[in-house]
């Protein structure tokens, strides 16, 4: 009854799909297929620069490509929020998995998001990423989330720039926010999507510094 609801809601409200733009749903059923989780370990992030040996998995459910990619363009840039709801099963299974690989409890885990910048905010009028972990939180029995990091850089979005160029504006985008100690619990650091790791490294760098046990790296999606 719930979904007969729904998509009576959607057609009078004149959706379409943010997966495929087929008219009559918010999300059609072949989409929400492919939005289904399917984990690998993407890379692991090599911090052996601060301790000998170290390196971070990261975990992504989803490859950032076809429907993946449009889903995440339409929750993100046309800011609609309800598409957290089908986007936090992958998510959510990336917490779980990234846990598991690394050989924790997962009620034992703090999720901390990598931040997003103010102006990305301002614009979207919400916390895309801190929105997304929020909802698939529940799903996982974790200890929670808490903010850790704050975006201290002075570019702009690198949606469309290089590699080399991600790299070098990743250098000193973050700091350790000063509220309350720290977590002494293993941390795992979330994002939406990993594309080159730069961002997610300097991130877990920036924790692993201040003394912060960053274990593992959870996304909804990597570039294949």
């Amino acid at each position: 009854m719930r979904d007969f609801t729904t998509s009576l809601i959607d057609l009078v409200l004149g959706r379409s799909c943010a997966g495929c733009d087929e008219p009559g749903l918010l999300i059609c059923q072949d989409c929400k297929q492919a939005l289904q989780p399917r984990i690998r370990l993407r890379r692991d992030l090599d911090v052996s620069d601060l301790m000998e040996g170290l390196r971070i998995p990261v975990i992504c459910a989803l490859d950032y490509r076809g429907t993946t990619r449009q889903v995440l363009y339409r929750y993100k840039d046309h800011r609609i929020r309800q598409l957290a709801i089908f986007l936090r099963p992958a998510l959510a299974e990336s917490i779980t998995f990234a846990a598991h690989h690394v050989g924790i409890e997962l009620r034992q885990a703090l999720l901390t998001p990598l931040p997003t910048r103010r102006s990305s905010i301002r614009r979207r009028g919400f916390d895309s990423t801190a929105h997304l972990v929020q909802s698939a939180a529940p799903l996982t029995g974790t200890a929670g989330m808490r903010h850790l990091l704050a975006d201290v850089r002075k570019h702009g979005a690198a949606k469309h720039v290089g590699a080399f160029e991600r790299e070098q504006r990743a250098i000193d985008a973050f700091r350790v926010r000063k509220e309350g100690s720290l977590p002494t619990q293993p941390v795992i650091l979330v994002d939406d999507i990993v594309t080159t790791g730069a961002t997610v490294k300097e991130a877990a760098e920036t924790l692993l510094v201040a003394g912060v046990q960053v274990v593992a790296v959870a996304a909804v999606a990597g570039t294949p």
